[in-house]
């Protein structure tokens, strides 16, 4: 069974809901500039959290609905001891194991990733208990992932990718005799929590994959110094500038220029008359006013108008009536969640208004495309992953079938989001990462293999970047919205458009 860390106090967590809910969704979308965005019910949740709702018990999912792991075993909280339990994500079905790359990215070929047959134990044996959380048959990593608190169930998608990953590879035989396990520690939207969290499990497991907190820097001061490897998408630059962090995707402040581009080249009339929306939350303004519009000006772009908007506004027509009476002509947004885009659409159309709509980003999400309905017809994006819920896409490259199908195993009907994306891409190249350091499994190698990863795409589920350079990705997908569904324009079924650079802010 996965156990997670005892929560604090009763009074402590009505202190911080108190105090988060108003912004925090804003904060998550704040945080990375690759579309990581929250569901509307889970506003709901933060909502009936601040107004007294919710209570103890086990971690629930954005529905209510008691998270589980890979073993079918309810993920609660362990009050009595406070350890942090670890759990078997074993067998689940026979699977193949990965097929290769999902095609070339771009033109660059195809990029590292961590598939393929398994690697069995050699015959002079695999050496046992090499090093922390590794015996001769197994070896425990550390999530931690804001699960409880103000917003249950958060983060849950990083907790299941990386689980769903972690199945697939003891499907597979394991890692040179050892099956893998994962002990998932619940961040609750608290530093000090996630600090706790990370302190506890560094004693008891050999590397962290797959975590995903807001506050993940408390987390890297917790390990920091200790030479324990810490494979997860960085959303601090704290954290990003640990040198014991590989993100898949690392995300330095700025912005990819290859969209911006190809939008140029296909409105020049409009390009210099463009308008946005973004979150008024810290690092959200920052993403739009440091990063997407220096990268749009650098272009030869020019915004006419932009607003920062705060958690409760849900009505953006007076917006859309001052960018007309601005001359605005395309509408260009980044800094947002999906749910506030689908309302900034919805406000457009009725508007009347012909402007492209182009998300940066922030809506290839499946409540997106509920939420926006007729409406959403015709908008335009540009994303650094996959269509990963898509069937075409499955279709396509085989990296994205076998996380549909390994993730439907692990948490059978919930949603695939891009938190367990990169759940499952951060458990691959740890995977890759482990094997090239061969049957002894120590953290030191496993450090010096993963710094000479310079090339990843987790088999074709996201865009290449450079985990060892601390590099982010250039190359992307464009797509669009037609007959209710996202699907690819200008950019190849199986690969990412590789044409742009990285603006640094």
């Amino acid at each position: 069974m996965i156990a997670l860390l005892a929560r604090p106090a009763p009074e402590e967590t009505a202190v911080r809901r108190s105090l988060l809910p108003p912004v925090v969704l804003l904060s998550v979308l704040a945080m990375t500039a690759c579309g990581v965005r929250v569901d509307d019910s889970l506003r709901q949740q933060a909502a009936a959290a601040q107004l007294g709702g919710g209570g103890g018990g086990g971690a629930v999912s954005e529905d209510g609905t008691p998270l589980v792991g890979a073993d079918g075993e309810p993920l609660t909280g362990d009050a009595t001891t406070g350890d942090a339990g670890t759990g078997t994500t074993g067998s689940t079905g026979g699977g193949t194991g990965a097929s290769g790359s999902g095609g070339s990215a771009g033109s660059g070929g195809a990029a590292g990733g961590g598939g393929g047959a398994a690697a069995p134990a050699p015959a002079g044996g695999n050496g046992g208990a090499t090093d922390v959380g590794v015996t001769g048959t197994q070896i425990t990593i550390g999530t931690v992932a804001d699960l409880s608190g103000p917003v249950p169930g958060l983060f849950q998608g990083a907790v299941i990718g990386t689980q769903a990953y972690v199945a697939k590879v003891n499907s597979e035989g394991g890692v040179f005799g050892r099956k893998l396990k994962v002990a998932v520690g619940d961040g609750q939207l608290d530093c000090g929590q996630n600090r706790a969290q990370h302190a506890a499990l560094s004693t008891k497991v050999f590397a962290f994959v797959g975590s995903f907190s807001l506050n993940d820097n408390c987390g890297t001061e917790a390990i920091a110094g200790k030479g324990i490897p810490d494979v997860h998408n960085a959303l601090t630059q704290q954290s990003l500038a640990d040198k014991t962090n590989f993100s898949v995707q690392p995300l330095p402040p700025g912005w990819r220029t290859g969209p911006l581009q190809y939008f140029k080249k296909k409105f020049p009339d409009r390009w210099t008359k463009i308008g946005s929306i973004y979150a008024n939350v810290g690092g959200a303004s920052a993403t739009w006013l440091q990063g997407t519009r220096p990268a749009i000006e650098s272009t030869g772009g020019k915004v006419l108008y932009d607003r920062g908007f705060g958690p409760t506004d849900t009505d953006f027509t007076a917006d859309i009536v001052r960018m007309r009476n601005d001359g605005v002509q395309l509408l260009y947004i980044s800094a947002s969640d999906a749910p506030t885009f689908a309302r900034i659409v919805k406000a457009a159309r009725q508007q009347n208004v012909d402007w492209p709509i182009i998300a940066g980003g922030i809506a290839y999400d499946e409540g997106f495309l509920k939420q926006v309905g007729a409406d959403g017809e015709g908008v335009l994006g540009d994303q650094l992953y996959s269509q990963f819920f898509n069937a075409d896409d499955a279709s396509a490259i085989p990296a994205v079938k076998e996380f549909q199908t390994w993730t439907g195993r692990v948490a059978p009907g919930k949603k695939r989001d891009l938190f367990a994306a990169f759940g499952w891409a951060s458990a691959e190249l740890f995977v890759e990462a482990l094997k090239k350091a061969g049957p002894r499994a120590e953290r030191e190698t496993l450090l010096a293999e993963l710094a000479k990863i310079t090339k990843f795409d987790a088999s074709g589920l996201l865009a290449p970047s450079n985990p060892a350079g601390k590099q982010p990705p250039t190359c992307y997908v464009l797509n669009t919205v037609k007959g209710g569904k996202w699907v690819r324009v200008d950019t190849p079924p199986n690969a990412y458009r590789c044409d742009g650079t990285f603006f640094r802010s």
